[in-house]
């Protein structure tokens, strides 16, 4: 006697498994793996979306880290300058409020300098990846395993 026997439609081998419903399976399997791979390629952690998040992000630190070499390069000339002419570095250090021996500081309320402030450059928050999380991911992969598996199996009309 074979190890397979007829059993109308299909073929079932004397371990009794049904090589259809293992076929199923992995179809199923399968489409959900390859669902799983493109949505993490396109919208994952480390996908394109995510990744187009991340040059914007770096356009905006280049433009923040240009900001400050133009500053740092105006106070290095400044320091320069000071360095190079006594006279100006008396006038800064008198707007700073320093005075020599012997002299007086008058205020006039009319007339108050403000002193020049250079900004520190944007904080750029921490910011998470952009992407969708890989369990999110997942889940809509086994939901895709299980569409596929009850579209495989449900009962077809026969002509």
């Amino acid at each position: 006697m074979s190890l397979e026997t007829w059993t109308g439609e299909r073929t079932v081998r004397a371990t009794g498994i049904d090589h259809g419903w293992c076929r199923k399976v992995a179809i199923s399997f399968y489409a959900a793996l390859a669902l799983y791979c493109v949505l993490s390629a396109f919208f994952g952690q480390d996908g394109l979306i995510a990744y187009r998040k991340l040059e914007e992000r770096e356009a905006a630190m280049a433009a923040n880290l240009s900001l400050l070499a133009a500053q740092r390069e105006s106070l290095n000339a400044e320091l320069e300058s000071l360095k190079s002419d006594p006279d100006r570095a008396a006038l800064e250090a008198r707007s700073l409020g320093y005075l020599r021996k012997g002299e007086t500081e008058v205020i006039l309320m009319d007339r108050v300098e403000q002193v020049k402030r250079f900004e520190a450059g944007t904080v750029l928050p921490f910011a998470e990846s952009g992407g969708m999380s890989d369990i999110a991911l997942k889940e809509i992969a086994f939901g895709a395993f299980l569409a596929v598996l009850a579209f495989l199996c449900a009962p077809r009309k026969r002509e």
